[in-house]
């Protein structure tokens, strides 16, 4: 389940806005050759009606925006699909915490980090069950990755230096106190 949504993320948006752009770009290009043509029928140099190709250039072209708005939309329901996954997943782990079930609670946030350790809210309450449970050095790991994605947590700073004193990195635990408090 977990693979799905990450299959499902790995398309950047700049992927999604070049493909659009292509598309744009060929409707563009079928207005500009419709008009063209239909200037060089209105020139007799090539025979048609002139009306006929400027109707029909600019109702490919519409077709082919129509198109592709819609398989963007496509795509992004499909995401919506995983996300949702991920979410229920998620809110077993949080039951599970709010319970005072530490290890149950980590072994779905762990489950929930995926190959890239991103998941941001799985990370924070992981090390949240870490700390109940008196693990710091794994809590210290899981509050190191959150703070590279969420700098400026000064909560999960206060968690870090609570574990950095905890295994005795004084020097650590103080540089982390004071960036929790030049957060707040």
């Amino acid at each position: 389940m977990m693979e799905d949504t990450e299959q499902a993320s790995e398309e950047v948006p700049e992927q999604a806005l070049n493909r659009l752009r292509i598309s744009g770009i060929i409707a563009l290009l079928l207005v500009v050759g419709g008009f063209i043509t239909a200037w060089l029928q209105g020139q007799a140099i090539i025979p048609g009606d002139p009306g006929v190709t400027i109707g029909f250039s600019i109702l490919m072209a519409t077709i082919l925006i129509c198109c592709g708005a819609s398989l963007q939309t496509a795509g992004y329901s499909q995401r919506i699909i995983g996300y949702q996954a991920v979410e229920n997943v998620f809110a077993v782990g949080k039951d599970h915490y709010d319970r005072g079930e530490w290890e149950e609670a980590l072994d779905v946030f762990r489950n929930l980090l995926g190959p890239d350790n991103d998941h941001k809210r799985a990370l924070y309450y992981g090390a949240r069950c870490l700390e109940q449970l008196g693990r710091w050095n794994e809590m210290k790991d899981y509050c190191e990755r959150y703070l590279e994605l969420v700098p400026d947590d000064s909560e999960v700073w206060d968690m870090l230096s609570t574990a950095n004193k905890r295994l005795f990195e004084y020097d650590g635990a103080k540089d982390a106190k004071e960036k929790a408090d030049g957060f707040r």
